[in-house]
C-alpha cells in the first residue's frame, strides 16, 4: 500500500508451520468420502465392481492440497463450512461427468464451496487435484477489488471457465508441489520453502479465477501508470531477499490485478509476472552461492518445476544453475 507517497511492503504472512503429508489407499467409498475432513461428503457407487481409490494431501497453515483418484463411477454430495473454500481441477476425466447439473469436459475450475453444497457425478478413473483455503487466508492475501472478486467466485458451487493457459499453469503448480514433497520430503520442514509454495499457489489460483475483461477500458493517466510501476519496482527492491507474487504486489500497492497488468503493459510492454520472474531468477542466482543444493535455491524463489527453472535460468544467464552452484561450492585444491 502507499503511505506518505511511498510504496510500503505488504504485511508479511506469518511463517508457515512444516507441511504435513498424508496418503491413503481405500477400498471403501465411505472411507474415501470421509478422508477430506470437513467436506461432509457422501458417496454412492454407480458402477459395478470392487471400489479402489486414493487420496494424497499436503496440509499447512490455513491451506491444503489434495489429489484424489477414484476407480468407480460415483455420485457425490458434499458441503463445506462457510469460511472454507475449495477449487478442483481434473487431471484425468473421461466419460460422462456432471457437476451441479452442468456437463464437465475437464476444461473448467470446479468450485466446491458455498452454502448450497455441491453434487458431482463422476466417471470411473477420475483424478482430481485441487486446493482448499480458508477465508482468512484469502483476506490476508488480497485486498480491495481483488479480494471481493475472488470471494464472489468462490461463494457458490459451479464450473468456472478460464483460459486454458491459466488452467494449465495452476495444474502445473499443483502437480509440481506434489512431486516436490514426494521426491524431497525433508523440504516440508522448511518454512521458507512452504511459504514459497503457498505464494505460488495463491498467485496462480487468483490468476485462473480473475476476470480480465475491461482491462483495455481502464482510464489511468500516464503519470499514474508510471507511478504504479515505479512503486512496484520499489516494493520488489525492498523485498530483494524474498520472492514476491503479483498478488502480493497488488496488495502492497492497493491496486487491482487488472490495473497492475494494464500499467506494466503500457509502461514497460511486459506483464508484471514476466518482470517478477526475472527478479526471482536473479534471486535464485544469488541464493545458489550459499544454498545447500540447487533444489533448495529454486524452491526458495518459488520455482517448483525444476526442468523449466533450469531452462529459464540458462536462457537468462547463459549457464545452468548447476554450473553456478558448482562454481561457488567447488572445494579449493589441496596444497
Amino acid at each position: 500500500m502507499i503511505e506518505g507517497g511511498k510504496a510500503v511492503a505488504p504485511d508479511p504472512a506469518p511463517p508457515s508451520a512444516p507441511a504435513v503429508i498424508n496418503f491413503a489407499k481405500t477400498h471403501d467409498i465411505d472411507e474415501q468420502a470421509a478422508f477430506l475432513k470437513g467436506w461432509n461428503q457422501t458417496y454412492a457407487q454407480t458402477s459395478a465392481g470392487v471400489f479402489s481409490g486414493s487420496i494424497q494431501e499436503i496440509v499447512f497453515g490455513g491451506f491444503h492440497l489434495f489429489r484424489e483418484e477414484t476407480g468407480s463411477s460415483l455420485y457425490q454430495l458434499g458441503a463445506l463450512p462457510s469460511d472454507v473454500y475449495a477449487v478442483g481441477l481434473p487431471l484425468r476425466l473421461s466419460g460422462l461427468a456432471t457437476f451441479c447439473g452442468t456437463h464437465c469436459d475437464g476444461r473448467s475450475l470446479h468450485v466446491f464451496s458455498g452454502s448450497d453444497g455441491f453434487e458431482f457425478h463422476t466417471p470411473g478413473g477420475l483424478v482430481m487435484s485441487g486446493l482448499v483455503l480458508t477465508k482468512a487466508t484469502i483476506t490476508a492475501a488480497f485486498s480491495g477489488e481483488d479480494q471481493d472478486a475472488i470471494l464472489r467466485c468462490l461463494n457458490y458451487p459451479h464450473l468456472r471457465r478460464a483460459p486454458l493457459e491459466r488452467l494449465g499453469a495452476l495444474r502445473l503448480v499443483l502437480a509440481n508441489a506434489f512431486e516436490l514433497f514426494h521426491a524431497s520430503p525433508e523440504i516440508a520442514s522448511s518454512s521458507n520453502v512452504v511459504d514459497a509454495v503457498r505464494s505460488a499457489l495463491i498467485s496462480n489460483l487468483s490468476y485462473a479465477l480473475m476476470d480480465q475483461n475491461g482491462v483495455d477500458e481502464l482510464q489511468i493517466r500516464p503519470s499514474r501508470r508510471w507511478q504504479i510501476v515505479r512503486d512496484a519496482v520499489d516494493l520488489t527492491v525492498q523485498n530483494v531477499e524474498k520472492p514476491l507474487t503479483v498478488a502480493e504486489l497488488c496488495r502492497g500497492l492497493d491496486v487491482s490485478r487488472r490495473t497492475l497488468q494494464y500499467c506494466f503493459h503500457e509502461v514497460l510492454g511486459i506483464a508484471p509476472a514476466v518482470f517478477l520472474r526475472a527478479v526471482r531468477l536473479s534471486g535464485a542466482r544469488r541464493t545458489l552461492k550459499t544454498a545447500s543444493s540447487v533444489t533448495e535455491a529454486a524452491c526458495l524463489w518459488g520455482f517448483l518445476h525444476f526442468g523449466r527453472f533450469a531452462q529459464d535460468y540458462k536462457s537468462m544467464f547463459g549457464e545452468r544453475p548447476s554450473d553456478t552452484f558448482i562454481r561457488y561450492h567447488a572445494q579449493s585444491p589441496r596444497n
